[in-house]
């Protein structure tokens, strides 16, 4: 029989040791519930059920929430993504560097026209029956799509990567085919953008909104639009009637984020101001909240997209107090943020929904407040999307 070797046990006790090390500091420290570096939730502890231990869902659930909570994760990510930027790989953290833009790495994909088509038409019908609830009072629809990050940037990508978008231009060619058939209101903020010469500023370059800059064009290209819709001279502000402020702290792009904040760029964030100032007092989920519409951070080293509205509220009422103009309400996701800094300016109340964080019925909720226009806003990616914000008749569920 062979003699273990001391040297040979040594390394093995320190193997385990260090195993049973970091099991114990993953089940002993606080859990997160949030990455702030990914932008997204961490698994939460399963729920065990006869059910999911049979099909195995439950292990892969435990599996999944240990591999998201497990000790010094962050620390280890960090230093994954400054390895690989060193060895300069083409994708770090499914994110594609390119003379400084960061950009999400798309693979090669496929798109399939007959499915989208169906998905096409069953949006359409929804977005119809939000614009039938919105006319019954006398109220004006618009659906609003804007471009992704990637399509504006698309020739930022390197040669050899796919940039066809074939998927997010179906959405685009048979939502707005279909929506035309059932004569609901539609706005293409990309086709206007790219008729004023595809400006550099409305995009930005390292997170997938747009810019301050491109919120207020995209403002101007939607009032324009409902000016047309309704014939009435609503307020618009114009270039002359705004100044912006430029934030000195570091911006942290959402796809910034995914580099672990390893990578910093020269981009900064933009605020805009009116010149003559409008009071306005403001409510968040039903409670009284600060009078601001930019929410600036106190300690942190740097400034996120979460500086607009302060992220993502589920729903947000401000008022203006002045009776004389009319009334809306913006739905859709984060993209809708930027724009509401700006949007409540030339109205009596505006109302925001982000239907991804509550239960509320979007029908139910139009025809308790009866907005003068209804406008959704969504980006190209997600024209499709029913489930959280997407224009369901009933959907309030979470993406």
């Amino acid at each position: 029989m062979k003699k273990i070797r001391i040297s040979e046990l040594f390394v093995s006790l320190c193997f385990l040791a260090f195993l049973f090390g970091m099991m114990a500091a993953t089940l002993l420290t606080e859990k997160e519930e949030e990455s702030f570096f990914e932008n997204r939730n961490l698994a939460a502890f399963p729920a065990y059920t006869a059910e999911a231990d049979g099909d195995g869902s439950y292990i892969r659930a435990l599996e999944k929430y240990f591999t998201d909570h497990a000790a010094l994760r962050e620390p280890l990510l960090r230093w994954k993504t400054e390895m690989d930027l060193v060895l300069e790989r083409p994708v770090v953290n499914e994110t594609v560097l390119s003379d400084g833009w960061f950009l999400p790495y798309l693979g090669y994909r496929q798109a399939d026209r007959e499915q989208t088509a169906a998905d096409a038409e069953a949006m359409a019908d929804n977005l119809a029956h939000i614009r039938d609830t919105t006319e019954e009072y006398g109220g004006h629809y618009c659906y609003v799509a804007v471009p992704n990050q990637y399509i504006y940037w698309a020739e930022a990508y390197p040669g050899y990567m796919d940039r066809a978008f074939v998927q997010e231009y179906l959405n685009l060619e048979l939502l707005s085919a279909a929506l035309a058939e059932r004569g609901v209101d539609f706005l293409d903020v990309g086709t206007a953008v790219e008729a004023l010469g595809h400006p550099e500023g409305y995009m930005s370059r390292v997170d997938h909104h747009y810019t301050m800059e491109g919120a207020f064009l995209t403002y101007q290209i939607l009032m324009e639009q409902l000016r047309a819709i309704t014939g009435e001279e609503l307020p618009i502000l114009r270039e002359e009637d705004v100044t912006f402020e430029t934030l000195p702290d570091p911006y942290l792009g959402s796809r910034a984020r995914k580099l672990m904040g390893v990578v910093t760029s020269q981009e900064q964030v933009q605020l805009l101001h009116p010149r003559e100032e409008v009071p306005f007092t403001r409510q968040d989920n039903g409670a009284d909240s600060p009078s601001q519409v930019y929410i600036l951070p106190q300690e942190e080293e740097y400034v996120t997209y979460a500086v607009y509205m302060g992220g993502d509220v589920a729903q947000t009422t401000i008022q203006t107090h002045r009776e004389e103009l009319p009334s809306i309400l913006i739905y859709g996701d984060s993209f809708t943020n930027a724009l509401e800094c700006i949007l409540y300016l030339s109205f009596d109340r505006m109302d925001a929904l982000d239907l991804r964080y509550t239960n509320i019925s979007l029908t139910d909720y139009i025809q308790e407040t009866q907005p003068d226009y209804v406008v959704c806003l969504r980006d190209y990616s997600s024209l499709l999307v029913l489930s959280g914000n997407g224009g369901g008749e009933e959907d309030g569920s979470s993406d």
